[in-house]
């Protein structure tokens, strides 16, 4: 039995189709080709979002700017409330960002994740958000201050319950 056609069909089907992207990355029918949807992909990679302090520790948002964040009780099974309050160089508070939180469980993305909703500021000027625990195990808030539409800060918080 010999296997020489097919490696030769395969080797030329490889070359063909590797002809087929230009330089430019297109394939030569109006559609991306193959490195530029590589390219496009690594460039639309997911922000990181860094460790934070743990609740009720002061958190450098830039510019002296800092947040405090905290829940209404220890976060277990069931909704609980995060609450941030975010600080000015000179002190006062800040309320004029949008803060948004995606919560879910890092070991099971897609199962449970919240996406990313944004908090309501109460009259206190405390910025708040239910955030729902549907089970046991790993979870991980990622919390997002924007300002006149970008991020300014990005920080995560991982816990058990």
């Amino acid at each position: 039995m010999r296997k020489t056609p097919t490696i030769i069909m395969i080797a030329a089907m490889v070359i063909l189709t590797a002809a087929a992207v230009y330089a430019d990355g297109s394939s030569g029918n109006g559609k991306p080709g193959v490195m530029m949807l590589a390219a496009k992909a690594d460039m639309q990679k997911a922000p990181d979002f860094p460790p934070m302090a743990g609740p009720g520790k002061k958190v450098a948002i830039g510019g002296g700017s800092y947040l405090i964040y905290d829940f209404d009780k220890k976060p277990k099974m069931g909704t609980v409330i995060m609450k941030v309050d975010i600080y000015k160089a000179d002190g006062g508070k800040e309320t004029s960002l949008t803060v948004k939180a995606d919560a879910g469980m890092p070991s099971m993305r897609g199962a449970h994740d919240t996406g990313e909703k944004p908090f309501q500021l109460n009259k206190k000027g405390t910025y708040l958000i239910p955030i729902s625990l549907v089970m046991p195990g790993d979870w991980e808030i990622k919390l997002s201050v924007w300002k006149e539409g970008k991020a300014i800060f990005r920080g995560r918080y991982n816990f058990d319950i």
